[in-house]
């Protein structure tokens, strides 16, 4: 009778208390928050916060936080009157750096391509989580061991700030940028995580990831110290924060497109892969026009050099993104042809915007043109109206218009030849994404090193800037055209016979782009129709009907 009497009495204080109310409305929030975050996020969360690694990485973060402590106290005896606190936050970010620019996007390659190798994964598969869920939950469990990392070496960025010598506005600065830098090697990561399923090639890919996360340290060390000792951050720039714009405008586009890459790579056979990516490649497309025409007409003041520029780095862009599009199957699921656009005019506008190798090559041969006509009206325009400054040279603009024209019909050349390769090996083998890339990757180390190898072996070539052996290498050709005040000599012979070839290999290519081309939309199942149904059904169901008044 005691005891239950006094199992009575502790009860109602246990409850009644303020902090025992506090906690258990903490609880079912936590509850409830439990039960809508992301099952990848809550399971790689758990594995990544008890594993060995995470334990060694977070006791040496704090080692050597305290010792970098009392070493630079002791080192700087000036600390005391002086202002130290930039070197003391350099020592500290180097600290920091390493767990974020290596082992968190390391242990997120390792945490799907773990999942590739022992056919874990496809466990996963089977569960109603899409394939951007899981990505999405290994990039939200990165992020959370990263604030880990940050609180942990929070309090000793406090003390450099109390120290004096650096602003606060400079330690966001620099934290922030590590932040999306990590979180970007992460998704990469996750990305080649997802490129093969053989222990040998993972090997090999391990490898390679560790060499580019030590290199991109040792970037980030150097471009700490350059903003810390070399140069000041002009906050109070309006051009810096344009170009901090223009810059993340740039990353947050490549870091969509590499997020559907790596949700594509793990996705069913019979989903569209290819639409969302290019719908990102074209957006990003739109933003680098846009800030190239911006900065050739307000910070350029129309330097020729920019329009180069612009047509270089556009010219690279889609090489590249050509070189994967081309490795896609040209066959489309009956899944992905319930999807196609049905009438004229879109039919007509997106296209191209489907799954299959010719409508990628044509999507970026056709993203080409429009970004060499933009730079063809920008001439015109200054043609028309007069030069921005008084060291424009009319006579460049012929240059520009012959490196734009052979550009073009280079990337043309290579990527139709690579697609013409990859369709005759898929006569008799599978080919994917990445040896796609590594077919292109080779037909122009052919096409630019044997011509150089010639023409260094030759005795009467050597001599020579320039010769005709050089016609089929564009890293030859284009440099040739673009240093020069005017055309040479051999450029209406270089006019004549690369568009030409462009042409030949662009008619090539045509029968294949036309098979893609003639894909119609196929009308959904009844089944498939009935399943939608109920399904829309279930998550909005029909309000209820009002028969009589009395209702």
């Amino acid at each position: 009778m005691s005891a239950q009497a006094e199992t009575v009495t502790i009860e109602p204080k246990a409850t009644s208390s303020p902090i025992g109310v506090w906690w258990r409305v903490v609880d079912r929030a936590m509850d409830t928050a439990g039960d809508y975050l992301n099952p990848i996020l809550v399971k790689e969360t758990r594995q990544a916060l008890k594993s060995r690694q995470f334990t060694i990485t977070f006791a040496l973060l704090l080692f050597c936080g305290w010792l970098w402590s009392i070493i630079g106290v002791a080192l700087m005896p000036s600390i005391w009157y002086g202002s130290q606190g930039m070197e003391m936050f350099f020592g500290y970010y180097i600290i920091l750096a390493f767990p974020l620019l290596v082992i968190v996007p390391y242990g997120a390659f390792r945490s799907l391509a773990g999942e590739r190798e022992d056919r874990t994964y496809e466990l996963m598969s089977i569960t109603a989580l899409g394939p951007r869920q899981i990505i999405r939950g290994k990039l939200g469990s990165a992020f959370l061991q990263m604030l880990v990392y940050l609180s942990a070496i929070s309090p000793c960025l406090a003390f450099t700030y109390m120290l004096r010598g650096i602003d606060f506005p400079t330690i966001l600065f620099i934290l922030g940028y590590t932040v999306l830098a990590s979180l970007s090697l992460s998704v990469v990561g996750l990305l080649i995580g997802t490129l093969t399923t053989e222990k040998h090639w993972q090997v090999v890919l391990s490898v390679l990831m560790v060499a580019a996360l030590l290199l991109s340290l040792y970037m980030a060390i150097g471009m700490t110290s350059m903003m810390l000792f070399w140069q000041e951050i002009p906050f109070d720039d309006v051009e810096f924060w344009i170009v901090c714009a223009a810059w993340l405008t740039g990353h947050l586009s490549y870091f969509m497109l590499v997020y559907y890459a790596a949700a594509a790579q793990i996705t069913f056979a019979a989903d569209n892969r290819s639409t969302r990516l290019r719908v990102v490649m074209l957006v990003q497309h739109i933003l680098f026009v846009g800030w190239m025409a911006w900065t050739w007409i307000w910070m350029a003041n129309g330097e020729e050099e920019v329009l180069l520029v612009f047509m270089i780095l556009l010219g690279i862009h889609w090489w590249v993104m050509g070189a994967l599009m081309t490795g896609e199957s040209p066959d489309l699921s009956p899944r992905a042809k319930r999807k196609l656009p049905q009438s004229f005019l879109g039919r007509i506008f997106f296209t191209w915007f489907n799954p299959g190798p010719g409508t990628g090559y044509l999507f970026a041969i056709s993203s080409l043109i429009g970004g060499l006509i933009v730079a063809m009206a920008g001439l015109a325009s200054v043609e028309a109206f007069g030069a921005f400054n008084s060291r424009w040279n009319s006579n460049y603009a012929s240059t520009i218009i012959a490196f734009g024209i052979l550009g073009l019909s280079y990337i043309t050349i290579y990527l139709g030849l690579g697609l013409l390769v990859v369709r005759l090996f898929r006569r008799f083998t599978y080919v994917g994404v990445l040896l796609t890339a590594l077919t292109h990757i080779l037909l122009l180390m052919i096409g630019c090193g044997i011509p150089a190898i010639i023409h260094m072996m030759s005795s009467d070539l050597r001599h020579l800037d320039y010769s005709l052996l050089q016609i089929p290498s564009p890293l030859w050709t284009l440099p040739y055209i673009a240093d020069r005040s005017g055309l040479p000599p051999e450029a209406p012979l270089l006019l004549a016979v690369v568009p030409l070839a462009a042409l030949i290999v662009f008619a090539l290519n045509l029968p294949g782009v036309a098979a893609e081309v003639r894909h119609v939309r196929l009308a959904k199942p009844r089944r498939v129709a009935d399943e939608d149904a109920e399904l829309s059904a279930e998550l909005a169901p029909p309000a209820p009907v009002r028969t009589s008044p009395w209702d």
